[in-house]
């Protein structure tokens, strides 16, 4: 599904993001993911680069049938606020499958360096981050999702010590 930086969402800009899949699932605690599916090609710079367009749409602002500006992908899409009121941009997972020459682990730690500035949360003192702007990036491996299903504990949000679960 194109999600235009650019353009219109029936026609939209040439070098949009492009999610493999969207989903919405808000019966089962997923209100919105974009998903990213690659097979182990693509250098951590070439991925950098689609989560730096994934960053544009979801900056990108546009008027609603009221006249206020919110963002364009709430035109279309529904998702709570982030649970210190702050607006995060809807998360994006990027699902590794082990096909290709890379190693996942290689391009995950660079990847998670290379796109630091936009995940990363502010610290504040009452124990929490704000992550107000910032694109929450999940990544997991095809063969954890085969194992362990998606409601397993085989998720790790970038900036995060270990493995989750998705909610």
């Amino acid at each position: 599904m194109a999600l235009p930086a650019t353009g219109t969402w029936a026609n939209p800009g040439k070098g949009d993001a492009q999610a493999d899949i969207v989903v919405t699932a808000p019966e089962d605690g997923v209100p919105l993911l974009f998903v990213e599916i690659d097979n182990c090609f693509e250098s951590a710079q070439v991925l950098a680069a689609k989560i730096d367009k994934y960053m544009r749409f979801g900056q990108r602002k546009v008027r609603d049938t009221g006249g206020k500006e919110r963002p364009m992908w709430h035109t279309r899409w529904w998702v709570p606020d982030g649970r210190h009121s702050d607006q995060p941009h809807p998360p994006l997972l990027l699902v590794f499958n082990r096909i290709g020459p890379r190693n996942p682990d290689t391009v995950i730690a660079q990847l998670a360096e290379l796109t630091e500035r936009h995940w990363k949360g502010t610290w504040y003192d009452g124990g929490f981050h704000m992550y107000d702007g910032k694109l929450p990036i999940v990544v997991t491996g095809m063969k954890q999702l085969k194992e362990h299903g998606p409601a397993g504990a085989v998720f790790r949000r970038f900036g995060r010590p270990r493995n989750q679960t998705l909610i």
